[in-house]
């Protein structure tokens, strides 16, 4: 088995982020990452897109996807080059996912400041949970997030949440797979072969970086 880090939650300025694909995946490969999930809200990354960032960066990971606005909170939709319309009932993007052979990803699920989906999470047939959220300001719903992992049994990934590059890393998913290839690391996803990681940082650190991605989007 090959170890690959990977963030698998990350946003440009296709949606709310700072930057375009290119510098966040130019920036996670600087950081040591061997790549990312472009997870923008409710907009997905075409495979041209991707195609054009490798040519120009070398070999780097992307996962396309999409973190979908559905009625009751946040799903990430991992292995999709669409999105599922905005403000849909939760079960129909589950159902939009599924018939695209996506992977359901339940991202800071308790975290209420992020759009959590909250309690209905245990109800989900999601494929991994994040235990792990960069941006969560309190460490709580990181915690409730890990304790459901455990309580349903599912595969356990990180991710920044970054919405700018100095935002990336904060937490990310170690991925154990033979292949690097889109399939071959969706597949060692949904079977856990996964291990998350947090570089925790205290909630002044997270608020001056908040603070920092405001004050770009301003300029």
């Amino acid at each position: 088995m090959r170890k690959f880090a990977m963030d698998l939650h990350v946003h440009t300025s296709r949606s709310d982020g700072t930057a375009e694909p290119y510098y966040m995946v130019k920036y996670a490969r600087k950081l040591g990452l061997d790549g990312i999930a472009i997870t923008d809200h409710d907009t997905a990354i075409s495979e041209d897109d991707i195609e054009n960032i490798q040519e120009k960066l070398g070999i780097s990971i992307i996962i396309p996807g999409v973190e979908s606005s559905s009625l009751q909170g946040h799903l990430i939709i991992l292995g999709v080059y669409e999105a599922p319309e905005k403000h849909l009932h939760v079960r129909d993007v589950i159902k939009f996912a599924r018939k695209r052979n996506g992977l359901i990803v339940i991202p800071h699920p308790f975290d209420f400041l992020r759009s959590g989906v909250g309690h209905i999470a245990v109800h989900l047939k999601a494929d991994a949970i994040e235990v792990y959220n960069g941006g969560t300001l309190f460490e709580i719903f990181n915690s409730m997030a890990y304790n459901l992992a455990l309580k349903l049994n599912l595969p356990m990934v990180a991710g920044s949440d970054a919405h700018d590059p100095l935002e990336l890393g904060s937490a990310f998913t170690i991925i154990y797979s033979e292949n690097n290839d889109l399939n071959s690391i969706l597949d060692a996803i949904r079977h856990g072969n996964t291990f998350p990681v947090y570089n925790k940082k205290n909630i002044v650190e997270k608020i001056i970086l908040k603070m920092s991605r405001k004050i770009k989007k301003l300029t």
